[in-house]
Parts: C-alpha cells; sequence; structure tokens
C-alpha cells in the first residue's frame, strides 16, 4: 500500500509511473489511482525465478524507465541480475525488520527505523530513513458510530481492531492468536468485538484460535479476511493493536494504540514510550516490560480519558513525522542522486556477485536447514 500511495503522489507532481507486479488484491487500488499496471508472472513466493527475471528484463526494455524502484529483497536481487543485460538505475526499499544480507550493497536503499538505518551505514550506497508514509488526508477521524452502523456492530460493544497480515513473518499471526486467547479467559467489564482483517499463511491458526473462543458470552470474534479499505474498520475502532503502517494508520485515525512484536511484545503508545518508538519502528521483540495484551486492552477499557488522550497524541505525531507528502518529496531527491550514478556493469560487477553468493547461501539454507545446521556445528557458529 506505502508503494501505491507513493505512486500516486509521484504520478500527480507529473511523473510517468508503472507498477509491475504479481496481481493481487491491491488491482483496484491501483487502478483507481490512475496508475498503470503491468502483471508480472509467477506464482507467489519469494525465489528469484529465472522466468521472473526474464520478464522483468522485458519490461524494462519495453518501458526504458528512468528508476526502477523495487521493494523488498527478492525483487531487488532480480533487478540488480537483469542490470547485467540491461543496464538501469535501481533504488530499493525493505520495509521489513531486517535487511538480508544479498541486497547488493551500493544499490541506494530505504528502510523504515533509525536502528536498521545506522545499521546499514556501512553500505557503499546511500541509505534513507524513510519512516513508513501515512496518508494523513485519507486516514482521518471519522465518525464511529456510523462506522459501526455500516460494519452491523451494536453501539455498545467495545470495538477492538487489528489489520495485517495473518503471516508467520514477525509472528504476526500468533500474536493475533495471543490476544484472542487471552480475552478469552478475562472477565470483561463490557462486550468487546474483536475485528480482525487481512489474511496469509497462518489465517487458520486464526481462525482455529477464534474458534475455541467462541464460547466466551462477551466475546466476539470477526475474521474479515482482506479488506483493500479498511479505513471503515479503523474508524469502528475504540482501541486498535498492531505493528508498522498498520500501526501508524491507526494513530492517523487519532485511535489508541498497543504496538505489537514479536515473542511476546506488548506495549501501549503514549507519551512515555514514543521514544523507544522513533528509535526502533512500531515493532519489539521479547518482553516489553508491560503487562500482557489482554490486560493491557482491559486497562485501557475502563479509561476512556486514557484512549482519548492517547489517540490524540497519535494523531498529532503522525502528521508533524510520517507524511506522505514529505516522503514523496524524499523519494524525487533519491531518483536525482541515482540518476547521476554510474550504472555499466564492470562498476557494479564486485557487488553483483557478492550479492548473487550470498543469496545462494540464503536458498540453500532455506531449501535443506539440515544443511545450514550442519556447517554451523562444524565452523562452531551458533
Amino acid at each position: 500500500m506505502n508503494a501505491i500511495d507513493l505512486a500516486s503522489r509521484l504520478k500527480s507532481r507529473g511523473h510517468e509511473v508503472e507498477i509491475y507486479a504479481r496481481p493481487g488484491e491491491l488491482i483496484t487500488r491501483i487502478t483507481e489511482a490512475g496508475i498503470a499496471f503491468v502483471a508480472a508472472p509467477g506464482r507467489k513466493g519469494k525465489r528469484v525465478a529465472p522466468l521472473r527475471r526474464a520478464a522483468l528484463a522485458r519490461e524494462i526494455r519495453r518501458f526504458r524507465p528512468d528508476i526502477v524502484h523495487t521493494y523488498e529483497a527478492p525483487p531487488t536481487v532480480a533487478s540488480a541480475l537483469v542490470a547485467a543485460t540491461v543496464a538501469h538505475h535501481n533504488v530499493t526499499t525493505v520495509m521489513s525488520m531486517h535487511v538480508p544480507d544479498y541486497v547488493p550493497g551500493d544499490v541506494p536503499l530505504f528502510v523504515g527505523t533509525e536502528e536498521l538505518a545506522v545499521a546499514q551505514s556501512r553500505r557503499s550506497g546511500p541509505v534513507y530513513l524513510m519512516e513508513p508514509p501515512i496518508d494523513t488526508d485519507a486516514d482521518v477521524p471519522g465518525d464511529a458510530a456510523e462506522a459501526r452502523r455500516a460494519l452491523g456492530i451494536d453501539q455498545s460493544q467495545f470495538v477492538v481492531v487489528v489489520v495485517g497480515r495473518l503471516s508467520e513473518e514477525h509472528h504476526k499471526a500468533a500474536g493475533i492468536c495471543e490476544a484472542i486467547e487471552g480475552l478469552a479467559k478475562s472477565d470483561l467489564p463490557q462486550p468487546v468485538t474483536l475485528i480482525v482483517a487481512g489474511s496469509g499463511d497462518r489465517e487458520s491458526d486464526v481462525a482455529e484460535a477464534a474458534g475455541r473462543a467462541a464460547g466466551h458470552p462477551g466475546l466476539t470474534i470477526r475474521l474479515e479476511g482482506n479488506v483493500s479499505d479498511p479505513r471503515t474498520i479503523y474508524r469502528a475502532a475504540d482501541l486498535v493493536f498492531g505493528m508498522g503502517g498498520s500501526a501508524l494508520r491507526a494513530m492517523s485515525h487519532a485511535k489508541p494504540l498497543i504496538v505489537q512484536g514479536r515473542d511476546g511484545f506488548w506495549l501501549a503508545l503514549t507519551t512515555e514510550t514514543v521514544g523507544l518508538f522513533l528509535q526502533q519502528g512500531f515493532f519489539g521483540r521479547g518482553d516489553s516490560g508491560g503487562p500482557d495484551i489482554a490486560s493491557t486492552i482491559l486497562r485501557l477499557e475502563r479509561d476512556p480519558g486514557l484512549r482519548d488522550e492517547m489517540g490524540r497524541f497519535g494523531r498529532e505525531l503522525v502528521i508533524a513525522r510520517y507524511s506522505m507528502e514529505m516522503a514523496t518529496s524524499m523519494l524525487e531527491a533519491a531518483y536525482a542522486f541515482e540518476l547521476d550514478r554510474d550504472i555499466r556493469f564492470s562498476v557494479r560487477r564486485a557487488y553483483l556477485f557478492q550479492a548473487y553468493l550470498r543469496y545462494g547461501r540464503f536458498r540453500i539454507a532455506v531449501a535443506a536447514p539440515w544443511l545450514q545446521r550442519f556447517v554451523r556445528w562444524v565452523s562452531g557458529r551458533r
């Protein structure tokens, strides 16, 4: 969604923009923005397959872009390999909480947290900090009562919302299951509706957790699946939990936020905790030192004044720091810098060779984890 929104802003500034990707749920969002879309081949997955590289090369030859902006690591590797036969300028964004070592070291890189920017500072190519940009003109506070009527939710309910991928990555689905199980064991001061919007490789785990919680008389779980425009769901919420861009969108809607991480991380966004999130992003790992998710939800359920204060603070923070216009200007500056760079393959060969070796090692580790464990045992690495 960030890629589409930024592409739309670039188009509005007079640039010619095309999105090249596998077809999916967000095509409607692309076409409504008036952006040209070209479908990439292949099934879902993260492998840099020869079919995909060849198709990307053909599209670059046809469209002849000044800049190819790839999102996340596999497309970046594919673009770098294609550059061996079709020279082009490349910029990449990695909004994951880790930048794989097989991302070529000379490609200009956007990351989403200060921690990652510092960790990547030794790269030969420039590193830019772009915290997930939010369209604060579209994601705005709205009428919660009207949103609930549209969703068929009784006004007496306390509505908790999470919007995101139900995936193994970052333990997103595991955290949602933890929230469901915690609420199902709690004595709820008023009826709670938990709305889960999204799908992914672990959505069956979430469905099973929701099924186990079905007997709780005060708890309703709604699994909405993929929602192309979740603004109505955000507006219906009394409270949101989530991570990354989803957390920031909740803040833009002036909703109180509990930041979800992995390995049991839960921490409410307040004036006291914001410094941590500005450094590491709206994410975390392990014990946050605070109460668990169910206890945090129940505490905020009982304190509407605190919820209002948290919501106002989140909205002010997003407007001041995460605007889409600021991010678009940063992109234009990075593109201009990249266009001045020498992209002859002879100049890039060393970086590409190193990146491809590391990518090959990564694929072997995924395909044969036993071999990875053996190498670590022989080498003494942990």
